[in-house]
């Protein structure tokens, strides 16, 4: 949530709220009690750092573009001809929940977790912390500590880098689009994550028509979400973007 020159902005789903993931709001007419404030807009945080990096970040060359967010939460959006693609029920993008199954090599069962239980900040942490029998509290310490040759954060590291990239590469086998753009705290920083993640989503594209395409972080970093959203408040209320 934010606010720029009186335009209140609270990022979620287009419209109205439909999850209760990080807000108890589902169902709240959330827009309608805002705009007694100041005028207002909802949608996808995702959808919002997607815009600011089409109008003013790593995206403005290209006519579409898939970009994806990684850092406490995983999300996406398709930007079409510089506008995020909202879909029929506002809901795209839900990239968290992506399963990561795998045929268990005894019994034949399928195991596996939610993309976000593997390839998030937190996520990271939280399986260091399992298998290492530490208590680091910051994703930066288990780069680091990959980056200096622990084998457990370099597995952790790995395994959530390939898991995203897998995922990656699957929208972009099926949507084809121009370009990918990583942002989030996590996507568009520099480093070991980052070295990981691109040659995993090259690794998992099928078609050599697509494995040439380009592969960017984000120009505004965990900005573009704050920077988005005002610009969609600026322009949907008739308002000169400010420079």
């Amino acid at each position: 949530m934010c606010s720029s020159a009186g335009v209140l902005v609270l990022v979620c789903c287009a419209g109205h709220i439909v999850s209760s993931q990080t807000l108890s709001w589902r169902g709240v007419p959330v827009l309608e009690q805002f705009a007694h404030l100041a005028p207002a807009i909802l949608d996808a945080d995702s959808r919002a750092a997607a815009f600011c990096e089409a109008r003013c970040g790593a995206g403005r060359t290209f006519r579409s573009f898939l970009y994806v967010t990684v850092g406490t939460g995983i999300g996406s959006s398709l930007v079409l001809d510089g506008v995020p693609f909202v879909g029929v029920r506002g809901c795209t993008g839900t990239l968290a929940s992506a399963p990561m199954r795998a045929l268990h090599p005894e019994g034949g069962t399928l195991t596996g977790m939610a993309l976000e239980d593997v390839a998030s900040g937190p996520a990271m942490v939280a399986r260091y912390n399992r298998q290492a029998g530490g208590a680091v509290v910051r994703t930066e310490q288990v780069l680091a500590a990959a980056a200096a040759g622990d084998p457990i954060a370099a597995g952790v590291v790995d395994t959530a880098a390939s898991s995203l990239g897998a995922t990656i590469a699957l929208l972009v086998n099926v949507l084809d689009p121009e370009a990918v753009i990583v942002g989030g705290g996590l996507g568009a920083a520099p480093g070991l994550y980052w070295e990981r993640l691109a040659p995993a989503i090259l690794d998992h594209i099928w078609s050599d028509v697509h494995r040439g395409l380009p592969l960017l972080q984000a120009r505004h970093g965990s900005d573009a979400g704050f920077i988005g959203a005002a610009l969609l408040a600026f322009e949907q209320h008739g308002m000169d973007v400010p420079r």
